[in-house]
């Protein structure tokens, strides 16, 4: 059995990477085409043997880490409704700025809207049916978000854009909530008189480049008398 590894690169320009020799076929390891860097195929290789290796390469995105999120989720049976509200403390742990940051250069680049590794916007789907959704950071209210509240089978989706870029190194804390019907969430059991409560776990932006959560707080409020 002939094992091989291809790992596939955002570009094709990556200045230094492992090479380990050559491989069963007699090539240099790995062999290059375009963006992807095969390692192998290897022939009989002793169980347990393992090999590093290590590619430099050009990342251009943000890349973002919360350190903490809050998301409540607030069940009232009197307005059947359910109220989430998530709060994110963001962080982007890409490439920090080489020099200070100028508001006139920032817009001037969005013209052509080069490579960058600060953050601009985050989406947000929403559950079918989502309605009232707000975007608040620590200085209040911020209107830079669109919502496109959709009755189809696709999702809703939250469009939130940040007051400021955050570059490489900065942080910003905001939270984000919206109203659902509860109908779409509790039902009665066939039995007795309980009831049955499924909500998400967790939704939250959906990146391209992902999002990592060091701590998650999950608090699900019920209504008064509720066991």
């Amino acid at each position: 059995m002939k094992q091989k590894t291809k790992l596939k690169m955002p570009t094709s320009d990556v200045p230094e990477y492992t090479v380990v020799g050559t491989n069963a076929e007699g090539q240099e390891d790995p062999v290059k085409q375009g963006v992807t860097f095969t390692y192998g195929p290897y022939g009989e290789v002793p169980a347990g043997a393992n090999q590093p290796v290590s590619l430099r390469y050009e990342f251009t995105k943000p890349l973002l880490h919360a350190t903490l999120v809050e998301r409540d989720i607030e069940v009232s049976h009197w307005g059947g409704n359910i109220a989430t509200e998530e709060r994110y403390w963001l962080e982007n742990r890409g490439a920090t700025l080489k020099n200070q940051f100028s508001r006139v250069q920032w817009q001037q680049t969005q013209y052509f809207n080069p490579p960058t590794s600060a953050l601009k916007e985050l989406e947000y789907p929403l559950i079918i049916g989502s309605a009232n959704p707000y975007f608040i950071d620590d200085i209040g209210n911020v209107s830079t978000s669109r919502f496109r509240p959709r009755n189809t089978p696709k999702e809703a989706l939250l469009q939130l854009k940040p007051r400021y870029p955050l570059f490489g190194g900065w942080k910003y804390s905001f939270k984000v909530g919206w109203d659902n019907d509860v109908k779409s969430f509790l039902r009665k059991l066939k039995t007795g008189d309980g009831y049955v409560l499924k909500v998400p776990f967790l939704e939250g932006p959906k990146q391209p480049e992902g999002l990592e959560i060091e701590k998650l707080t999950v608090r699900v409020v019920l209504p008064e008398g509720a066991t």
